[in-house]
């Protein structure tokens, strides 16, 4: 007599199962259910799917029977249309699930343009699947063979799959365009917060706030907006004429003026336009040499809340604060922990995200024609432009933008002399010997401006390294897990030290030069290590509470005379304006508008404004802003898309 347990009894087991075959009931029950179940175990894998509200559940039920009917229709079989949405949705809710752990927001519908520079990092970052995540993965497995099983196929010819096809497509497109209508997310009490993206999800479910976000993929014209309206709100922000009147008799010529169509208030430039040797080529030497550092990630957490650490991490920059020919504080960012490109948009160009769809990458979908910028705007003046970036030249379309902004050469990793690494990135200390070695060999009697984009600090703060070992600590080790807040407090020592040597070699360099460096973005670490900073969990920040997360600092120091500034407040599109001031140079029309509405308004980002009193006013309240927001939101739309139309005498100097 055999073992039960022979292996030719679990061979005949196996056999048996594997061709078993469902009742027709149970077929068309398999049918109905596997759906519903698909989308339950993909919203199981970041949050509780049975809090969403029950309209947004159903909503996501018709979701997978759409998807399901359509691939019925073309497969003409059950299985093939249970199956592969399965896959999807088990493969999707994976990716959400590293995505939220990365940056701290879910898939958006722009990520998809920016798979290929997502990609390019993810050796970086730890990919560990959590005993949940391992348990749903698993039901996935188990609910794709069952299904396998199941034997309903379309009778019929092509003609009836055609049909049902084209049916269920009109379906889907009715579908999307009802999740895109204002007035029936209102009555369903759809939740839209894009400073809370990963709160959204979780109220209405994956698809719901996938499918309502695609809505923002195209850019409306904002009210009133004409390109003589935007000519004349750049000409009387350029005019002398106006340094003497009042923001109010400002609004007041605009709302009285026939001719265009614009209904909101505007901003007034208090400056007197520079004399015309201050622009002319001919004194190009005269002009300081300017390099910008936007540092990956490089910020002070400390802004949040006090923590002990076994070694300051940015002592030197510290000791720049409140110094001789310095200017210093916080720059507010409109993104966190990764969307690098929007922090650099918003410095390069002086435009805004807060006009642009949550989650969008300007570089990725807005910038396709010459581009008057930041480098555009130095060329004129006569300097040599050059971007370095020590990375891959196609991240984020770098390659293909930096020429429309004004860049004469851009320098990405394989053109780079110096390329010491550390956790398989160029070092910031050789991203800077670069930087030296470019200005060594600069032209002659011409002004230098490079932008540089570092990598040293990029996420992924969890892993070992051989050749990178966390010398700084902050406190709190013994009792929890911080690998990933030392790792980066580490790194940005590092920074810090590469900076010293930087500063010292452009002291004594003979010619006069200007040093800009911020940080991107604040990085992800440890969420308990946060909230420890905060002093409560994450659910019971504030918004004005969260706003601290998009806070870097930045400093800029000259090497000869300057006027100081300590403690200064800014978003980072005034900060190129800021630069020029610093220089002496003309601004542009556009940046004197920029000068004056920061004024008014010294933070603008896409997820709050603080205006001067302090108040602030998160995305949802902008509204209130509409008289000091909507002439920014004018020009920056004829800028950015409505090149046809432009008039780029106000975006270059005259």
């Amino acid at each position: 007599m055999k073992h039960p347990l022979s292996s030719d009894s679990i061979h005949k087991e196996m056999k048996r199962i594997l061709h078993f075959s469902c009742p027709n009931w149970l077929n068309w029950l398999a049918a109905a259910l596997a759906p519903v179940l698909s989308y339950y175990l993909m919203e199981l894998i970041t949050h509780d799917p049975f809090e969403i509200p029950i309209q947004f559940q159903l909503l996501g039920w018709i979701f997978s029977y759409l998807l399901s009917g359509l691939l019925f229709f073309l497969s003409g079989r059950m299985n093939v249309a249970l199956v592969l949405p399965q896959i999807f949705m088990a493969v999707l809710g994976t990716a959400n699930y590293f995505v939220l752990s990365f940056r701290e927001s879910p898939i958006l519908p722009w990520d998809i343009a920016s798979a290929g520079t997502a990609l390019s990092v993810a050796d970086h970052f730890s990919f560990s699947f959590s005993p949940r995540l391992t348990a749903i993965l698993l039901a996935y497995l188990l609910l794709i063979l069952f299904c396998l099983k199941i034997r309903i196929r379309l009778a019929g010819g092509w003609r009836k799959r055609l049909i049902g096809t084209g049916a269920a497509a009109a379906m889907s497109a009715l579908y999307v365009l009802c999740l895109q209508n204002d007035a029936l997310m209102n009555a369903l009490d759809i939740y839209e917060m894009p400073f809370t993206q990963d709160y959204a999800y979780e109220q209405n479910g994956f698809f719901v706030s996938f499918l309502v976000n695609t809505k923002y993929l195209k850019v409306h014209e904002p009210n009133g907006y004409s390109p003589e309206t935007a000519d004349e709100l750049l000409e009387l922000a350029s005019s002398e004429h106006t340094a003497s009147r009042s923001a109010q008799d400002f609004s007041e010529s605009l709302n009285q003026s026939s001719s265009f169509g614009y209904t909101g208030g505007g901003i007034y430039s208090s400056e007197t336009p520079a004399s015309s040797d201050e622009k002319s080529g001919s004194e190009n030497q005269n002009h300081p040499n300017i390099i910008v550092i936007m540092n990956e990630a490089f910020s002070d957490l400390s802004v949040i809340g006090d923590f002990e650490v076994s070694e300051d991490y940015m002592p030197y920059f510290r000791s720049l604060y409140g110094t001789e020919n310095t200017i210093s504080g916080s720059v507010y960012v409109s993104v966190l922990g990764g969307n690098t490109a929007n922090t650099e948009f918003e410095f390069l160009t002086g435009g805004t995200m807060a006009f642009l769809p949550t989650g969008s990458i300007p570089y990725q979908q807005f910038i396709s024609d010459e581009f008057p910028a930041l480098p555009s705007i130095l060329q004129s003046y006569g300097y040599q432009t050059i971007a370095l970036h020590p990375y891959l030249s196609s991240g984020w379309r770098r390659n293909q933008v930096y020429p429309l902004l004004g860049f004469e050469n851009s320098l990405f990793t394989s053109d780079f002399l110096y390329k010491e690494r550390l956790r398989d990135y160029v070092t910031d200390d050789s991203a800077f010997k670069q930087i030296i070695l470019e200005y060594e060999n600069k032209k002659e009697d011409t002004p230098f401006f490079s932008f540089t984009v570092t990598m040293q600090n990029h996420g992924g703060y969890a892993q070992e390294w051989e050749d990178f070992e966390r010398n700084i600590t902050a406190e709190g080790t013994e009792e929890s897990d911080l690998s990933r807040i030392n790792a980066y407090l580490s790194l940005i020592k590092k920074t810090d030290d590469a900076f010293k040597d930087l500063i010292s070699y452009f002291e004594d360099c003979g010619e006069e030069t200007i040093i800009l460096m911020f940080g991107d973005h604040q990085p992800n670490v440890e969420t308990s290590f946060l909230e420890n900073l905060y002093g409560k969990s994450y659910e019971e920040l504030t918004e004005e509470e969260l706003a601290l997360r998009y806070q870097t600092p930045f400093v800029l120091w000259a090497n000869y005379d300057i006027e100081e500034e300590e403690e200064l407040e800014l978003s980072v599109n005034y900060l190129s304006s800021l630069l020029m001031d610093t220089a002496g140079l003309e601004k542009t029309a556009y940046q004197k508008y920029l000068s004056s509405l920061q004024k008014e308004l010294p933070v603008i980002t896409a997820n709050f404004v603080i205006d001067k009193e302090g108040n602030f006013y998160s995305a949802g309240e902008f509204d209130q802003l509409d008289e000091l927001l909507n002439g920014y939101e004018i020009i920056q739309y004829n800028h950015l898309f409505d090149s046809k139309n432009r008039n780029d005498s106000g975006y270059l100097p005259d």
